[in-house]
């Protein structure tokens, strides 16, 4: 099932070696889904200068035009001229609309236009999924398909050990993420070695609240942490609901 699930919101979205991918037509619902929740994002943060700027100067719009199919070449040529030209003041978000515009006039879906004639039914459709196809290359997820399906990538409970690196998984609070260093969460050897450490410390330098073998190394602040921000909270609400059903069950039966 788990396979499954991670299969059916995996694109493939191309690699280095092959940059190129075509989507199934007609576009599947989930992924029409997907591009409506996307293009949005991709306008605002890929487009514009402040972003990637992939549509904010000449040498970025042309090499995204180089990537439009070879049969709407024409396209790209009279987009390439026009917002090359100084008299041309269009922003990065009106020259996407108008890409797309004239993509659709030019395989026919758009007013009065009409496609060319020697243009088949898989290049029309290749044209109309390039502006998706775009869109899913900068913003749509990418999943490591083998993390979410294979038992042993399965590292996202917290303080589970990497096998090959021995590093522990600890939580990372929200507040801090930008100063987590990855590479200074504790590791298997290094709690072995604290452990060692701790039994063979004087008992009197000792907390005298130690009770569990945790709180002997430094898993004991992110698991406190944990335990403050998640597990008593979850376990509160728990409980509330709980108590809300026992008053409902009271309230229907009439014992109060």
């Amino acid at each position: 099932a788990r396979s499954a699930v991670a299969t059916y919101f995996e694109v493939n979205l191309g690699s280095e070696k092959n940059k190129n991918f075509n989507l199934s037509s007609p576009l599947h619902p989930m992924l029409s889904r997907a591009y409506y929740i996307l293009e949005p994002r991709f306008v605002e943060s890929v487009l514009p200068e402040e972003g990637h700027g992939l549509l904010s100067t000449r040498a970025s719009w042309t090499k995204l035009l180089m990537t439009l199919p070879k049969q709407a070449n024409s396209v790209a040529a009279k987009l390439e001229e026009k917002w090359g030209s100084k008299r041309d003041t269009t922003t990065p978000e009106e020259k996407w609309d108008e890409l797309k515009t004239a993509l659709l006039a030019f395989i026919g879906k758009s007013g009065n236009s009409k496609a060319p004639k020697n243009l088949s039914s898989a290049d029309r459709s290749r044209v109309e999924s390039w502006p998706v196809e775009t869109v899913f290359k900068y913003v749509y997820p990418r999943l490591d398909i083998n993390v979410s399906k294979m038992q042993n990538h399965l590292l996202k409970s917290p303080f589970c050990v990497h096998p090959k690196t021995g590093r522990v998984c600890v939580p990372i609070e929200v507040s801090n993420f930008a100063s987590f260093d990855p590479f200074q969460v504790p590791t298997l050897g290094q709690l072995m070695k604290e452990l060692d450490d701790f039994e063979a410390a004087d008992k009197s330098e000792n907390a005298t609240d130690v009770t569990f073998d945790w709180q002997k190394t430094s898993l004991k602040e992110p698991f406190e942490k944990f335990q403050k921000s998640f597990l008593v909270p979850l376990l509160n609400e728990e409980r509330r609901m709980q108590r809300e059903e026992r008053e409902k069950r009271a309230a229907v039966m009439g014992d109060f």
